[in-house]
């Protein structure tokens, strides 16, 4: 009996946190590079696209919230060796997941709103063009750990645009030959989200 009771609050609990749970999509674009390694070196345009999940941190107002986000997101950069001036693709693409914390100015709906936390990126897929100058010692490593900070403007909570801010936390290349230092990722992205209410 105990059991069933234990059984059915637990029940109860978890389909009140699943309800309070709002799901959306998002997309944008961003501009990336990455610190030092290709010494001089061009920003890439790319874009982002993926999925967002966000809960309440609590029940007495709307201003406070972890988001938590599923992204492909287009990061790296263009190299430009000094020898012959010409750019070479040097492009690494990541599944990013953010959590952030959320905190809205208002409870009103249409209000301004501020985002930080960490992110894992976990890199799929790479594109370097023949005849880069220093593919043979840089190695993409397969993970990358950064931090986010940006802010934005919510209406009525169902579409919102966000600036964002991502700044490495780690070294992302390895070396073969020559030390090539630690290579941070960094990207600036415009995102658009819409929350299915």
């Amino acid at each position: 009996m105990k059991t069933n009771i234990f059984s059915l609050i637990f029940l109860g609990l978890s389909t009140l946190s699943f309800a309070q749970l709002e799901f959306g999509v998002k997309g944008g674009v961003g501009i990336s590079n990455t610190t030092i390694v290709h010494g001089v070196s061009k920003e890439r345009i790319g874009f982002l696209a993926g999925a967002v999940a966000k809960y309440p941190l609590t029940t007495r107002n709307e201003n406070h919230y972890i988001q938590a986000e599923v992204l492909y997101t287009n990061q790296g950069e263009y190299s430009l060796p000094k020898e012959n001036g010409h750019k070479y693709k040097a492009f690494l693409n990541y599944i990013n997941i953010p959590i952030m914390y959320k905190y809205y100015f208002d409870d009103q709906g249409k209000d301004f709103f501020l985002e930080a936390g960490p992110q894992l990126g976990f890199k799929v897929s790479e594109k370097f063009d023949e005849g880069e100058p220093e593919i043979e010692n840089n190695i993409p490593k397969s993970f990358d750990l950064a931090f986010n900070i940006g802010g934005g403007y919510s209406i009525d909570r169902k579409f919102e645009i966000n600036l964002r801010y991502q700044y490495g936390l780690i070294d992302t290349y390895d070396y073969v030959k020559w030390d090539n230092k630690t290579n941070r990722t960094s990207l600036l992205s415009l995102g658009v989200t819409y929350f299915f209410k």
